[in-house]
Parts: structure tokens; sequence; C-alpha cells
């Protein structure tokens, strides 16, 4: 059992060293959470929250 809980850990800090996001992509990721948070309390609904402002931070990025 403890082998379980040490294995996602030790992926967790080798992630943590490694640059997965391009700034556009931690652009969309922050957008699209504090989406979430902001369907959340309005809507009752993260995922429309985060679809919402994940999608207009993609168009925003495509115009010039």
């Amino acid at each position: 059992m403890k082998k379980l809980l040490l294995v996602p850990f030790i992926v967790l800090l080798a992630g943590c060293q490694t640059a997965y996001l391009t700034p556009e992509g931690q652009r969309l990721a922050g957008n699209a959470a504090f989406g979430c948070v902001f369907g959340q309390v309005l809507f009752d609904d993260c995922a429309a929250g985060a679809a919402v402002t994940g999608a207009a931070t993609v168009i925003d990025q495509q115009t010039p």
C-alpha cells in the first residue's frame, strides 16, 4: 500500500521539473480554471464556465 502512495508522489515531483505548457497554454489553463470557478459560483456549472472562457481565450489568441 505504501508503494502505491509513493508512485504518484514521485511522478508529481518529476513532472514539476519539466515545462509542459507554453505561455499560451498556461494562459488557456489559467483562464479555464478561472472560468470554472466563475461558472460554479454564478451558474452552479463548472464545465460551462471553463468551456466559455477556454473558447474565448482560443479565439482571442487567433486574432492578430
